[in-house]
């Protein structure tokens, strides 16, 4: 099939791996420029459409079109976001974690997300994203988004009550992603809390409040160097949710 055929029926296919790369983990970084999301997205086009069937019954009406098009954005839009949201959970596990050790005290603005990130936050989430490049997440990605439209054939999409439950279910397992992360920092701040509230009892004349600081740094930077092994592991799993969440996504969209 030629690629000026049928414009319109390129453009519905355009739109949805446009928007994907838009919100997607890794291709929608704000330094990634606008310009190069739409030339992968045209490239991805041009590599997906001939696997495709033909859309014969493209509507002359331009609000019906309309209509289409901005069912495909969506799709594009809701798949890239939930990848994205499996990977914020790790930001939240090292918001957790700095709230902690003091870090929190100690914020900077992330001009990739134009929002405020703690340090311990932002440093295991460039090592995720460095693993995640390491084991080609990137290329599971962009399989992923092909294989939509197996799933969810173009302007077949149907956005049902189970379809917006299952996008607030996989906000809510972010969180509770996040808080697993951050459990072996906070089994360890427990037991340090633990033995700072007896040395308190034990001796008075200490003042716990001003040790507590150095005290819980240094154990959560000896436990990060711990589990830092642990991090491909981490990144295995969060690769295995992202791929389960838009599979999911995909079954309850058609």
């Amino acid at each position: 099939m030629q690629f000026l055929d049928n414009i319109p029926w390129v453009l519905l296919v355009f739109a949805r791996l446009t928007s994907f790369m838009v919100s997607a983990p890794f291709f929608s970084t704000r330094t990634t420029p606008n310009l190069l999301k739409v030339g992968l997205g045209a490239l991805l086009t041009l590599l997906i459409m001939p696997t495709l069937p033909s859309l014969e019954n493209v509507p002359v009406d331009m609000l019906a079109y309309s209509l289409w098009l901005v069912k495909e954005v969506v799709v594009g839009l809701v798949l890239g976001y939930a990848a994205t949201l499996t990977f914020t959970a790790v930001r939240i596990a090292g918001g957790l974690v700095d709230w902690q050790m003091g870090f929190a005290m100690a914020t900077l603005l992330d001009p990739e997300n134009q929002s405020n990130n703690t340090l311990l936050g932002q440093f295991v989430y460039l090592i995720q994203i460095l693993l995640f490049l390491a084991v080609n997440g990137h290329h599971m990605l962009l399989m992923g988004i092909s294989y939509s439209y197996s799933l969810i054939p173009v302007t077949a999409a149907v956005f049902n009550t189970g379809f917006v439950m299952a996008i607030v279910k996989v906000f809510i397992e972010m969180f509770s992603l996040g808080v697993r992360i951050a459990a072996p920092f906070m089994v360890v701040f427990l037991f340090c809390d633990l033995a700072l509230g007896i040395m308190a009892r034990s001796v008075p004349q200490l003042n716990v409040f001003i040790l507590s600081f150095p005290l819980k740094t240094a154990f959560g930077l000896v436990t990060m160097v711990a589990i830092m092994p642990l991090m491909a592991v981490f990144v295995n799993h969060i690769i295995s949710e992202m791929e389960r969440n838009m599979t999911i996504l995909m079954g309850l969209a058609w």
